[in-house]
């Protein structure tokens, strides 16, 4: 009888572990892409006329885990890592670390989901809701409609440390999202005023969301309070940017239409500001059971205000995008699509990830081919 207790309890206890391990899953996403890149003759000799490369952006290995703990309420943790395996296009853009991408702790309930960690601001992480095509590689247009491509070091394609992050229930088809962060970063800098005013500042990021049926519906506004390191000539104590961003996406049977707009402002310097508008027009129809159609049209305007120089009427771009993706089973696509940077006079745009620039009134064009497995 004791032998027969004892069996039990081992069976039990070695049990355990397992019926633990039931709740944490390994998932990943492997994303590869393959492209030739042509630009118009160059005889200045600025940069490359043509080129090819890899690109594995958005590849990422991961593992997730919750646990009940009743009541309603439940306690969970993912920790997500690139997993950039092709990046000759762009080297400097390699794995970083451990839990580099979306990591966090949190618990949820009937109030919502409230996390601390390593996350997509609230807006940076609605903008994706219409945007249809990527945000990053050859087809990405995040340098168009969240970022500045460089000019003035503004970017609002946030995964910012030391967030506290708040997802409401969804009410019929809406909710609210809500980021900050903390200021611990100024602890770190040097001494004096011009030191802490890099990192002494808050990231504030809001939401809101309406997702039922075919159509999808959000706006959302984001600033940096204090929180520059790119800003052009150094620390600015007191500088913000701001950025204001809608969306709307309807779906007619196998078509589906989708817009995005963003109206981003700046302080450059301590007398001298900047703003820009974007926006993008997209699509995609399914024509066949595993084949879809994409295509998306996405614009950079100029730039505004007394930070924007005499050229300001002439440093906008376009780009333009055409796929076609083939579904080869529930997990494993296939996809070959074109895409084109097209520069007005003073503009500087170029591919997303590349690392061949494309000149000031120029254009270049890429054909990429594209296979991805999530798992």
């Amino acid at each position: 009888m004791n032998k027969k207790l004892m069996a039990v309890a081992v069976a039990a206890a070695l049990a355990a572990p397992a019926a633990a391990l039931a709740q944490t899953t390994i998932y990943g996403k492997f994303n590869l892409e393959y492209g030739f890149v042509s630009q118009m003759d160059d005889p200045a000799g600025i940069s490359r006329n043509n080129a090819d490369g890899f690109n594995s952006g958005a590849s990422n290995v991961g593992i997730r885990g919750e646990e009940k703990m009743g009541g309603g309420m439940s306690t969970w943790y993912q920790c997500e890592t690139r997993a950039r395996f092709g990046v000759d296009t762009s080297p400097g853009q390699g794995t970083s670390g451990i839990c580099d991408r979306n990591s966090a702790l949190g618990l949820k309930g009937g109030f919502g989901n409230f996390f601390v960690g390593r996350w997509d601001t609230a807006m940076e992480n609605v903008s994706g809701s219409t945007r249809v095509v990527g945000s990053t590689g050859y087809q990405g247009v995040q340098h168009m409609l969240t970022e500045d491509q460089g000019q003035f070091g503004i970017s609002f394609a946030q995964r910012v440390q030391n967030s506290f992050n708040y997802n409401s229930p969804n009410f019929g088809g809406f909710t609210v999202d809500f980021s900050t962060t903390t200021t611990g970063a100024a602890l770190n800098t040097g001494a004096g005023a011009a030191a802490q005013a890099v990192k002494e500042g808050r990231i504030y990021s809001m939401a809101a969301k309406y997702a039922a049926g075919p159509l999808v519906a959000y706006g959302g506004y984001e600033k940096h309070d204090d929180n520059q390191a790119l800003v052009s000539g150094g620390a600015i104590d007191g500088a913000s940017e701001n950025m204001f961003t809608f969306g709307a996406s309807y779906v007619f049977g196998p078509v589906k239409v989708a817009m995005v707009y963003t109206d981003m402002d700046a302080d450059v310097t301590a007398a001298t500001d900047v703003s820009r508008k974007a926006w993008q027009l997209a699509g995609d129809w399914k024509i066949t059971g595993p084949g879809t159609i994409r295509a998306a049209y996405t614009s950079a305007d100029d730039f505004k205000g007394s930070a924007a120089g005499a050229a300001a009427n002439d440093q906008g771009a376009q780009q333009y995008s055409l796929h076609y993706i083939h579904a080869l089973s529930k997990r494993t696509s296939a996809a070959v699509y074109y895409s084109k940077v097209d520069n007005d006079t003073n503009g500087v745009y170029n591919f997303h990830g590349f690392n061949s620039t494309v000149k000031p009134g120029d254009s270049a064009s890429a054909i990429a081919f594209q296979l991805t497995h999530s798992f």
